[in-house]
Parts: structure tokens; C-alpha cells; sequence
């Protein structure tokens, strides 16, 4: 049953469609991210740890908004393409969210009809089964694993099963390496509450001291989980102070308080579509590609799973559920800045309305007790209360009230009152179905309780009425697109002659391929879509999203080595010719290619360096009043070396730098004529900290500068240059999370062993 409903979703993927909508992150960049890292892991043997394609460089493990690289089904891109492992990737983790909730509400012997209603509660409600639209999939497996890290604390906690503290380490790491921080750190909160319910809320005979040493057990197995993800945790670590959001969200409570939950979103809760979605939305969210939706027949039965009569479950469940849901309404309430001033790391995120997972799990939760209440022949008065408020919602749906509601709770000042306008038919349409769901659910309960519905119709109904209902609101976040070959990321004309350019360069797109399609293809770019690029990156640029030094003149592109230049219009660039367009491209859009007079260096030997203030560097270096860069490169205060002062412009220098090899993460520079004194060369490649230089063969230091980029200082008469990327942070986290992986096996082996010898 938990198959069923994913499976009919599922179904376009037979004929090769791919599961991603032109509006989510998977579409125009996850699958860039994807193939490029495929193409090099098939091609090295190795994940590659240096992202050179987009934003001038940037690390690939540390930057976890590249991708589940470490996830374990990171490993099926070996032998199947890439969309077809992200499609694989969604549909499985819907499966195993259904299938791990069936098993948690098991274990608290919930029956077979409860559990499976509760499973498809939680794996279709409405958060869940929109993830697809926006291409969330780190946020699908967090929220599919938090079932699986309740399994392991029940049997560890309350039924002292060995087996559990591994299942906690391998459900903690995985979401770990998903790798969505946020998410993930929700749920450790969520299951860290259970944990204190399993260990003091309930009464027992047995003594505080040997529950809080499982307790304890417990928190062990978290930290295992922590090592078993060390690597991709420590260089993440390592990377936030370099990272846009190292003081904090950008627009401090305001940005974090983005994309809650408002007031406008609620009444979605119990009826699909309210706020509609991407070109429909008229709430007050900037943008909208999920839903709320928990459904009514689910939303019936929690309220009867209420009066379940383990007291003191309920109410830790609801206590967990009700702060969650107080979280994920963000700003619309005092609470979230209590949250956000005391709780760690809350600053450094925005979105609070993701947590919303843990309401509907918990939500999901209730609603199997409620089936389960049914079946003891409970909820009489319910059930017709449930047949009234259908009869309610149906008079409101078909008489417009709910429309009426949508357009008065329209942003008047964003001038979505139209939209909620167009909306109406929808809203009006989605009241009545719903109504019609929870009618048949009041009628179903009714029959079984007055004996007219046998229990295999109860058991077989009772899921399908909740399922369809769920289903109907989420397959319209299920778009589907042509495979990337035959679509977007299919070659054309620019591609094609950009593939045949010998690297390194860069290209600036203005407008003609969306995020990052170059990346796919192995062209690296100026900017492109990451959302944790390096700052330093941002300031040069002018900002981030604003590039105002990049955009404002052709100042800087000499510096950043752009040697082609993307426009979706025909015009005269200075220094730089058309060599192509107008041409149709994949993107659906019309591209003209043009490339530099003269090719930009992508090395520069400099005579002289001089130590500048941060943040007077960049401007400095967009001034069309300096010199060339090849006279003097620019060091922050804190550079561990003292060049002599600057009094005035040196002249520029006979040596020249050619690079003689080129691979993500690894440039060989040959220096002819070499310099005569100590210079400086300077790589258009973004530093980081990970990077290493030899001179000669000889370790050699190497600095930030010009703000952003690589600076290795020379001695006279270097003949060649070597820069390596190397992750100290990723080495150490891969040895440490391998030494765990086979700890946590053998604490799966060795206790039913020991158990069996001790039995004998």
C-alpha cells in the first residue's frame, strides 16, 4: 500500500521523462552539479574536491548545497546517468518514508490499518510529496530518515534492544551526508524530545540511573552518526567563515524569518491549493512551490487520535508537534524571535517553514491512533461531527466563502488580489472534493462501527480514501521534462564551440543559459547558481546577485580571464568580436557568442604587491584609473608577508606565465623568460585555504589576493609553478567516518552473537 500511490506517480519514468520542473533547483543546477561530478569521478576515480566551473572556483565537498555527492546513492551515478539516479533517488526515499513510519507506529502496536493510514499520511502529505517541484531531495531524505531515528531510540530506549543505538548512528549520518544541515538539525531536535519522553515520560518501575545510561548510549550513537559523516561535517566547518552567511543571514531576522509558514498559508492546511502555487500563488511568500496540505480525513482522524489513551505519548507528541508548528510559522508569531535570539546556528538559516515535516509526521502519528480508536468501536460522536463539518465545508467551497477568504487575505500592495481572483473556481472546486473525502471517511467509520462494513473493506478503504485525497493535492507538484539530452542540456552550435576550446577560460553568460547548464557540459563560467559561493568571490563582483563591478564596465573581466562573452542580443562589446548567433539554443532562448580581441591571461607575473584594507580592494581593482594587473596586486592586512611599500606604479615585467596543465584542482604553470627579482604570481582562480604551491618543486607561499584569487610569491629565476588542491578537513573526516561505518557494522554483529554464545 505504502508503494502504491508513488508507484502511479512514478509511471513517466518508465518512458525516460525526468522528474524535475522547470521551476526547481534540479532542473537549470542540480543536474549540472550531477553530471559534471560524474564525469570526473568516472574519469579520476576520484570525487572531485574543486569546483572550477562556476563563481571563479569553489570547493565541492565543503559547499554541501552541491549535492548528495556523499549520499549513498551518490554511488548509482557510476552506472546509470544522472537523472535517472535523481529520479531513482526521489521515488525511493517516498517509498522508505511510507515504510519506516509503518514500522514506528508498529512498534506502539498500532494496527495494521492505523499503520499503513499513518505511513501515507506522512510519506503524501502535502510537504512531502511537493518536494519534487522545487527539487528538494535533501529535504525528502532528512524527512524520510526521521522515522528511522525513532525506530532505532524506541528499541534502544524503551525495549533495550542493542540493534537500536547502530540504527540511531546509521539514520543521524545519513542525514548527514544528505547533506541538508537545516533539515537535519530539526530532526535531531525532534528525535532529542522523543528520546526524553522515552526516558522520563512514562511511567515505570525501573530506576532513573539505568534509563539515563541508554539515554546516554543514546547520545553516543548520535555521535557516531556525527563521525560517521565527519566527511563532508569538517570541511563544511572549515568553509562557513568563507561563506556568505559567515556573520549571519544576510538580512539579519527579516532574511531568516523568509519563507515561514504566514497567516495566508494556513486554511491550505485542510484545504489543497488555497494559496496556489509558482504562477498561481497569491500569498505572501515571494515565491511558492510546495504545499501544506495535511488533508481533512487526516486532520479528522488526528483529532480523534488525541484521545488516545496513552496520556502521556499524546501529549509529548503534541507538545513536539506544537512547537514545530510554532517554528515553521516563522515570523508570524513573538515566539520565532525568542527561538532565533537563544537557539544556535538559527541565524545562519532562513525558511523556517521546511520544520513543517515534524508536524505532519507527528499530525500522522495521531491519525493512526485515530484508525485505531475506530477499530475499538471509539469515536461515535466524531464521526458524525465528522459528516457535519464535510456538509460545512462543501456549503462554504460551493458558495465562494473560501474564495472570498483567499482574495481578502491577498497582499493588496504585491498585486496578487487577481490572482486569488483567477483562483476561485480551484479553491471552490478543492472545498468540495474535500469535503466529499471526509464525508466518505465519516461514512466508512460509521459502517464499521455500526457493523456493516466488514474490517478487510475497513482496512482496504480507509487507506485509499486517505491516499487519494493526499494524491490528488500532490501530483500537480509532479512535472515532469524531457530527459536532459534531448532538452536542456542537449549541445547545440555555442556549446559545441566552446567544448573545443582548449581550457582554462571562462565564459560570462548574460542572460542566455540558465544557472549553471555550462557547468554540465564542462565550460566553466563567471557566475552561475550556488548560493554558498566564496564572499570574497561576492565582494569582488560587486555583491552578491548585484555584481555591480562586473556589470557596470569590461573592467574586470580582464582579471577574471573571460575570454567568451554570452548576449542574448547582438551589440558592440568593446574588445570583444562575434563569432556566433544569432543561434536557437537548448535553453529554448537566442545566443550570440563573442570572444576577446586579445585572449585575457589566466596567469599574470607581478613585480610588486602592496597590503590594502578588505574592503577598499575591490573598488580599487573596478577603478578604471588603476593600471594594469599586472603592476600590482593588492593583499589584505592580514597577509603573512610585508612587501615594501608601493610609492608608485611599477612598470609591468618581461616574465610571462603559461599554463602548461589543467584539471579541476590542479594548474602547472611554466614561467618564460622567469623573472629577474621576488614577484608575485597571480592565477585567475579563486583562492581557498586548501589550496598548496611548489616553486621548482619547492613548497611555496601562497596568499589571497586582489581580493579573491590566488597569489603564490616567486623567487627570481622560477621556472615553473604547481598548485594542488588538497583537503586536510576531508582526509581526516574520511578515515575517522570509515574506522565508525566499521564500528557500527560490528555493533550490528557482535551483541546477537555474544547473545547466542551466552545463551549456549
Amino acid at each position: 500500500m505504502v508503494t502504491l500511490f508513488v508507484v502511479i506517480l512514478a509511471l513517466p519514468m518508465l518512458s525516460g521523462q525526468w522528474l524535475a520542473a522547470p521551476h526547481g533547483d534540479q532542473y537549470s543546477s542540480g543536474y549540472a552539479f550531477d553530471a559534471w561530478e560524474t564525469a570526473e569521478w568516472r574519469e579520476t576515480g576520484r570525487i572531485p574536491l574543486w569546483n572550477p566551473m562556476i563563481m571563479g572556483g569553489l570547493p565541492y565537498i565543503a559547499v554541501v548545497t552541491h549535492g548528495d555527492t556523499l549520499y549513498p546513492t551518490a554511488l548509482l551515478r557510476i552506472i546509470l546517468p544522472a537523472h535517472v539516479v535523481m529520479n531513482l533517488s526521489f521515488i525511493l526515499h517516498y517509498i522508505l518514508a511510507g515504510f519506516l513510519t509503518y514500522l514506528f507506529l508498529r512498534r506502539f502496536a498500532v494496527s495494521w490499518t492505523g499503520a499503513v493510514t499513518g505511513a501515507l499520511a506522512y510519506q503524501l502529505t502535502g510537504l512531502m510529496l511537493s518536494y519534487v517541484h522545487p527539487g528538494h531531495d535533501g529535504k525528502l531524505f532528512v524527512s524520510a530518515l526521521l522515522p528511522l531515528a525513532l525506530i532505532g531510540l524506541v528499541a534502544a530506549l524503551r525495549d533495550r534492544r542493542p540493534w537500536g543505538y547502530p540504527v540511531v548512528a546509521v539514520a543521524v549520518g545519513l542525514c548527514l551526508l544528505s547533506p541538508h544541515v537545516q533539515a537535519t538539525y530539526y530532526a535531531l531536535i525532534a528525535a532529542g524530545l522523543f528520546a526524553l519522553y522515552l526516558t522520563v515520560g512514562e511511567r515505570t518501575a525501573e530506576p532513573l540511573a539505568p534509563r539515563l545510561g541508554r539515554l546516554g548510549l543514546a547520545l553516543g550513537a548520535v555521535l557516531a552518526g556525527f563521525a560517521l559523516a565527519l566527511p563532508q561535517i569538517l570541511p563544511f566547518i572549515e568553509y562557513i567563515p568563507h561563506s556568505p552567511r559567515a556573520g549571519g543571514y544576510s538580512v539579519g531576522y527579516g532574511g531568516s524569518t523568509s519563507y515561514g509558514i504566514p497567516w495566508d498559508h494556513v486554511p491550505e492546511l485542510f484545504l489543497a491549493g488555497f494559496t496556489g502555487e509558482a504562477q498561481t500563488y497569491w500569498g505572501s511568500n515571494p515565491l511558492k512551490l510546495h504545499s501544506e496540505y495535511l488533508g481533512l480525513p487526516v486532520i479528522a482522524l488526528a483529532v480523534l487520535g488525541f484521545g488516545d489513551p496513552r496520556r502521556r505519548l499524546v501529549w509529548w507528541l503534541a507538545g513536539i508537534g506544537l512547537l514545530f508548528l510554532l517554528i515553521s510559522l516563522g515570523g508570524a508569531t513573538p515566539f520565532y524571535r525568542i527561538w532565533w535570539t537563544i537557539m544556535p546556528y538559527v541565524r545562519k538559516t532562513r525558511a523556517p517553514g521546511m520544520v513543517f515535516f515534524v508536524v505532519a509526521f507527528c499530525t500522522a502519528a495521531f491519525a493512526a491512533f485515530g484508525v485505531h480508536r475506530l477499530e475499538r468501536g471509539e469515536g461515535g460522536r466524531h464521526v458524525r461531527a465528522w459528516l457535519i463539518a464535510a456538509g460545512v465545508v462543501a456549503l462554504l467551497g460551493l458558495t465562494g466563502i473560501f474564495g472570498r477568504l483567499a482574495v481578502g487575505m491577498a497582499p493588496v500592495f504585491q498585486g496578487r488580489a487577481d490572482a486569488a481572483v483567477a483562483l476561485g473556481g480551484a479553491i471552490r472546486l478543492s472545498a468540495l472534493i474535500g469535503a466529499i473525502a471526509l464525508a466518505a471517511l465519516a461514512l466508512l467509520a460509521l459502517g464499521l462501527l455500526r457493523g456493516r462494513v466488514p474490517a478487510l473493506a475497513f482496512a482496504l478503504g480507509l487507506p485509499l480514501i486517505v491516499g487519494l485525497d493526499l494524491w490528488r493535492d500532490g501530483r500537480r507538484f509532479w512535472v515532469y521534462s524531457d530527459p536532459p539530452a534531448e532538452g536542456l542540456y542537449r549541445p547545440d552550435p555555442i556549446v559545441t564551440r566552446l567544448q573545443a576550446e582548449p581550457k582554462p577560460f571562462r565564459v560570462l553568460d548574460v542572460g542566455v543559459y540558465p544557472h549553471n547548464v555550462l557547468m554540465a557540459h564542462g565550460i566553466p563560467q563567471v557566475l552561475g547558481y550556488q548560493g554558498q559561493e566564496l564572499r570574497y568571490y561576492d565582494e569582488l563582483l560587486g555583491g552578491r546577485n548585484e555584481w555591480r563591478y562586473l556589470l557596470a564596465s569590461t573592467r574586470l573581466w580582464d582579471l577574471l580571464a573571460v575570454r567568451f562573452l554570452l548576449l542574448p542580443d547582438s551589440g558592440a562589446v568593446p574588445g570583444f568580436h562575434r563569432v556566433l548567433g544569432p543561434v536557437q539554443t537548448a535553453a529554448a532562448t537566442r545566443g550570440y557568442l563573442y570572444e576577446a580581441d586579445t585572449a585575457p591571461p589566466y596567469v599574470r607575473v607581478v613585480p610588486a604587491a602592496a597590503k590594502v584594507d578588505d574592503e577598499a580592494i575591490p573598488p580599487t581593482l573596478a577603478d578604471p584609473r588603476m593600471p594594469g594587473y599586472d603592476r600590482v596586486v593588492l593583499l589584505p592586512l592580514d597577509a603573512p608577508v610585508n612587501p615594501p611599500p608601493v610609492t608608485s606604479w611599477p612598470a609591468a615585467i618581461a616574465a610571462r606565465g603559461t599554463v602548461t596543465a589543467w584539471r579541476p584542482g590542479a594548474l602547472s604553470i611554466a614561467l618564460d623568460p622567469a623573472p629577474t627579482d621576488s614577484s608575485y604570481v597571480l592565477v585567475s582562480e579563486n583562492w581557498y585555504l586548501d589550496w598548496r604551491a611548489s616553486v621548482d618543486g619547492r613548497a611555496a607561499p601562497l596568499f589571497r589576493g586582489d581580493h579573491a584569487l590566488l597569489v603564490v610569491r616567486v623567487p627570481p629565476g622560477a621556472k615553473t609553478v604547481d598548485l594542488t588542491y588538497h583537503s586536510n578537513a576531508y582526509a581526516t573526516g574520511k578515515a575517522i567516518g570509515l574506522i565508525t561505518l566499521l564500528l557500527i557494522l560490528a555493533s550490528f554483529i557482535v551483541p546477537p552473537v555474544l547473545e547466542r554464545r551466552r545463551r549456549g
